[in-house]
């Protein structure tokens, strides 16, 4: 698959996911993987923005290394092998999102995924975003690639 088309596929399953899985480097035991579900948004460049409280896990990990990893699967339809399935593996820092642009992301947060009303204005959670550096791109049994995260951004 050629790397225009890989990165294509990732904007088009990013777009579509909700939830994804969140990996962090684990404060305690330090340094292992720790990875949870997270609730998603994206930005019109297709980087995932996430709402996440001070009190989880994975937030009190970030605070310390913000290295992350976040993984997004297509939908399965029913009976299909899961590993047969679309999916999209970022890598990059993941940091709170600027001040001035806190209000922006809430929104397009808020519309992509609504139930995130009842806790988004908690005085605890924060809005993130992940900036992938870096992406794999896997397509079932033997067709992967890896796509830059500039290529990513630039594909429709």
């Amino acid at each position: 698959m050629e790397p225009a088309e890989a990165a294509s596929k990732c904007r088009e399953i990013a777009a579509r996911a909700r939830s994804a899985t969140l990996a962090t480097l684990a404060k305690d035991p330090a340094g292992y993987p720790y990875a949870s579900l997270v609730a998603v948004a994206w930005d019109a460049v297709g980087r995932p923005l996430l709402c996440i409280s001070a009190l989880a896990e994975h937030t009190k990990n970030l605070a310390l290394r913000k290295e992350a990893s976040l993984l997004v699967v297509e939908p399965a339809a029913d009976g299909a092998d899961p590993l047969s399935l679309g999916r999209v593996t970022m890598i990059g820092p993941c940091e709170p999102v600027p001040e001035g642009e806190r209000a922006d992301v809430r929104a397009l947060f808020l519309r992509a995924v609504p139930s995130s009303a009842t806790y988004a204005d908690m005085r605890d959670f924060a809005w993130y975003r992940l900036d992938p550096v870096s992406l794999r791109y896997v397509r079932g049994f033997g067709r992967m690639t890896w796509i830059d995260g500039a290529r990513y951004r630039a594909a429709k």
